[in-house]
């Protein structure tokens, strides 16, 4: 058991478990057998005072910080130090937290797009109550959204550097990566086989280092769906980029949040959808 939770769990994973597998390539004609590493993939349920709130398919690394994430995107707690005790069994399958707050079974469980697992719902039901059927979706602007003189090279540095970090998406092709950036520097990076996940383990890492993220740039290479703005959106950030791009939620949210989002970005070029 880790009382007060200011040190990382004993055992956990800084690298990324993988198995290896016999495939056949297929290379403009050309067909190869060859031996392939393939990111792992894990379970976690994490419960919190005797209540199971969630089971995440995740990498089996950084798993404080992807707890610590999940419930601080999830606002099951907004400090580290409301969680009194955390221990993460030997298996790495379940995580058992101590909090210093009671804690409600979630009357609902809403699987998200992003398939990793389910997130936690409003009183509602909804994930989103202002996408809720009846409650009105937020009006898109009239006018485009615009860059301001240099948006575009600091948004496409940031998601080339987060590239160049991506280890295990370079040796696998099989994770998502994010990074966080302030002011051009880059704060935290990690990565996951689902991207939710990594958007959780930033918000632990802020979480558990003490720092605000509010402004900051978020790239990643995943699609940016509506729950994963929302999840940038609770941590702070002023713009989200991607390798990949947004949904038609995703950027209702993000314009009727001031947050600046950016699709297809590539080393010098991208489409802005919100800024």
């Amino acid at each position: 058991m880790v009382q007060a939770c200011t040190m990382r769990a004993a055992g956990e994973r800084e690298a990324f478990p993988r198995s290896s597998f016999s495939v056949v390539c297929c290379d403009e004609g050309d067909v190869a057998a060859e031996a392939i590493e393939v990111i792992c993939e894990h379970e976690l349920s994490i419960i919190a005072n005797g209540c199971e709130l969630a089971t995440l398919m995740c990498s089996d690394a950084n798993l404080f910080e992807l707890v610590y994430g999940f419930l601080f995107s999830e606002g099951v707690i907004g400090d580290a130090r409301e969680v009194l005790a955390l221990d993460l069994d030997a298996a790495r399958s379940t995580a058992h937290l101590t909090l210093s707050h009671p804690v409600r079974r979630p009357a609902a469980r809403v699987i998200t797009s992003g398939f990793g697992g389910t997130a936690l719902a409003a009183p509602s039901g909804r994930i989103f109550p202002s996408l809720a059927a009846g409650a009105g979706v937020p009006s898109l602007p009239e006018t485009l959204p615009a860059l301001a003189p240099g948006d575009a090279d600091r948004i496409c540095d940031a998601v080339t550097v987060m590239r160049v970090g991506a280890r295990e998406y370079a040796a696998t092709r099989g994770t998502h990566c994010s990074a966080l950036f302030r002011r051009g520097e880059m704060i935290a990076l990690y990565e996951d086989i689902g991207r939710h996940n990594t958007f959780d383990k930033l918000a632990g890492h802020c979480l558990l280092a003490g720092i605000d993220a509010a402004g900051f740039l978020l790239a990643t290479t995943g699609r940016v769906s509506s729950e994963m703005l929302r999840k940038a959106a609770r941590l702070g950030v002023g713009t989200v980029a991607s390798l990949s791009g947004p949904t038609d939620a995703a950027v209702r949210e993000a314009r009727a949040r001031g947050i600046a989002l950016a699709g297809y970005v590539t080393s010098s070029r991208l489409t802005l959808y919100a800024g």
